[in-house]
């Protein structure tokens, strides 16, 4: 067995085995953070079994497999959104089979790189790990998570108080929609056991201004005093 047949191996089945731990370890409700961190592992490892399995040809350009090589990161973004982590959160065997979705992604992009032209399946693989690790900074996650930390206690006990109750029927008007009347998540991610993620100062922070798909509601139609009671509403979530 050649070296390069062992790497294409040994890395494929670390993939196969790392896609599965949500059915052998159950977990379920990950933040959007570490989800996009997750599934920037399980691409390195896809592309590394891509470019493995790729064997020196001749030298000639090969156009088709540059569609391949360029739509397959763009379906790996989309798969990221943060919108569909709710669903495939549902079901562990539903969430292995995104990550081995994503898994089979890298291998692709990285193998059609190099048949299009060799040394192109290394640059598109790093595109693609790029733009995984670029996400969990910035694609659905709150900038609280970033700035805010730090200071945390301070920031605490700075934000104002919010009046659970009344947020609680703001959360149902403007929020159920997408994360589902208990928080239980839908189109959007589930918000139970936020309290664990953020603090009432990020929680409030990342009501105000949210990344992408989540719509903006403050300063219309949340003022700041019903922000504060919708984060406080968020963050009784068990």
């Amino acid at each position: 067995m050649t070296v390069r047949r062992i790497v294409f191996l040994g890395s494929a089945i670390a993939g196969i085995v790392l896609s599965a731990m949500p059915v052998i370890t159950g977990e379920g409700g990950i933040a959007v953070q570490p989800h996009h961190l997750d599934h920037a592992v399980l691409m390195l490892f896809g592309a590394i079994a891509g470019l493995a399995l790729y064997t020196r040809r001749d030298d000639r350009e090969s156009p088709p497999w540059l569609w391949v090589a360029v739509l397959c990161p763009l379906i790996a973004m989309l798969l990221m959104s943060p919108s569909l982590y709710a669903v495939v959160d549902r079901s562990p065997w539903l969430h292995a089979l995104d990550h081995l979705v994503f898994v089979a992604l890298a291998i692709v992009t990285a193998y059609a790189g190099q048949r299009y032209v060799r040394g192109v399946g290394v640059a598109s693989a790093l595109l693609l790990e790029s733009m995984a690790v670029v996400a969990a900074f910035g694609y659905g996650v709150a900038p609280a998570a970033t700035h805010l930390r730090a200071p945390a206690v301070a920031a605490q006990q700075a934000a104002p108080a919010g009046n659970v109750a009344h947020g609680k029927v703001l959360f149902a008007q403007n929020c159920a929609a997408c994360h589902g009347a208990s928080g239980q998540g839908g189109m959007g991610p589930p918000l139970k056991d936020e309290a664990a993620r953020k603090n009432l100062a990020e929680a409030q922070a990342w009501i105000k201004k949210p990344a992408p798909p989540m719509p903006m509601l403050y300063p219309n139609p949340l003022s700041a005093k019903d922000v504060a009671d919708v984060a406080a509403f968020v963050e009784s979530l068990k």
